[in-house]
């Protein structure tokens, strides 16, 4: 399973890598990029869709389908969207992984100062909405500070002086605390919240055969305490699977769609 999910994070990531060089190689028009398949476009449009009519900026109906299919994905599956398919969630996924090996182990943000900090993401979603609806006039002015976008752009339309230095920073962080942008400050992670709480497929734990070694908890990224629930329902699981992966007993930890 493990393998299965580098090789599906490997066709996403190399997509955006993809159209990242065509880009800067001159190969398809520079609007052509990572932005026109960005999920988080689709909520972006939403209110001058509904208010003008229209799609704002460089914004289609491809994003407004990739948002609903996301939104669909993430209630049948959790957050396997940012486990499995976002380009930046492997990134940080890797990033995780290298870090590890380089300092030996991952640097957390203590759980009380955590508690607070994942409501970040929050606060970012209502600022880069109510920017793009109101200062911004509509434009993508989020673009300046976007990781995804600085990063698989290269800086492309709407980037500033300072926006490489962003990327830079998400990047550094990142080898030192695991998903740091994913859990703080992504707004589409806000948005998918509601919806991956109720997310069909996910992991229960059989009691019987549970021998309570904890493992699963130390493998997960996201801190989840896996070996105290009977399943899964946290809004942070991506469904990577390391839990699972890392469990030594038979059976204990299992896939279920709504406990079935």
């Amino acid at each position: 399973m493990r393998i299965l999910r580098t090789v599906v994070q490997m066709i996403f990531l190399g997509g955006a890598v993809a159209l990242l060089a065509k880009g800067l190689a001159g190969v398809v028009p520079a609007n052509h990029n990572c932005e026109a398949y960005c999920p988080f476009g689709g909520i972006a449009a939403l209110f001058p869709l509904v208010k003008y009519k229209a799609y704002t900026c460089r914004l289609t109906e491809l994003n407004m389908s990739l948002m609903i299919s996301a939104l669909i994905l993430t209630i049948a599956t959790k957050k396997s969207f940012c486990g499995w398919i976002c380009p930046l969630g492997t990134l940080h996924d890797w990033l995780r992984k290298l870090g590890s090996k380089i300092f030996g182990r991952a640097f957390y943000v203590p759980r009380a100062a955590d508690r607070w900090l994942v409501n970040l993401r929050y606060v970012v979603l209502v600022l880069v909405l109510g920017l793009t609806w109101t200062v911004w006039g509509g434009d993508l002015g989020f673009r300046a500070y976007d990781p995804f976008y600085i990063i698989f752009t290269w800086g492309g339309h709407g980037t500033l002086a300072f926006s490489v230095y962003i990327a830079i920073a998400v990047v550094a962080v990142a080898l030192f605390v695991p998903f740091f942008w994913c859990r703080y400050l992504c707004p589409m992670g806000a948005v998918l919240d509601p919806f991956s709480r109720a997310g069909g497929l996910r992991i229960r734990r059989n009691t019987d055969s549970c021998t309570d070694c904890g493992k699963c908890d130390r493998a997960c990224p996201h801190r989840i305490p896996v070996s105290q629930v009977d399943e899964v329902t946290a809004r942070d699981c991506t469904n990577c699977l390391e839990c699972m992966v890392e469990c030594p007993e038979k059976g204990a930890l299992e896939l279920s769609c709504y406990g079935k």
